[in-house]
């Protein structure tokens, strides 16, 4: 293979790594939103630090497959589905009760998975 051809290659996996690291931020932005948790909730339901998720968050690190898998789980349990767009986008599914009107006034719910304590 000429390299210029591996080079174009080679930057095109880099690039599809970042829309997949930075879709992923998004989601689990999204689900935190839903379901109400602080960054360090949401650490210490998978085992990290809040640092760690804010990384996440941001798409700054490449998570590791057991993170992904525990985070993913997490979604599972809380009833959020995501499905991968052939664009790079996602389209998101919840449960109907996550969407439910909260008072703006009212303190902070959040919302914990059985056994989560």
């Amino acid at each position: 293979m000429p390299a210029h051809l591996a080079r174009d290659a080679s930057n095109d996996l880099v690039e599809h790594m970042r829309l997949e690291r930075k879709a992923f931020a998004a989601k689990i932005r999204m689900t935190r939103a839903l379901v109400g948790w602080s960054q360090t909730e949401l650490a210490h339901l998978v085992g990290l630090t809040q640092r760690s998720v804010h990384k996440l968050e941001q798409g700054e690190t490449e998570p590791r497959r057991s993170t992904v898998g525990l985070i993913e789980q997490l979604w599972q349990k809380q009833g959020i589905e995501f499905e991968d767009l052939a664009d790079g986008g996602f389209r998101v599914r919840a449960r109907p009760e996550l969407f439910a009107a909260q008072d703006p006034a009212s303190p902070r719910r959040t919302r914990q998975l059985p056994g989560a304590n």
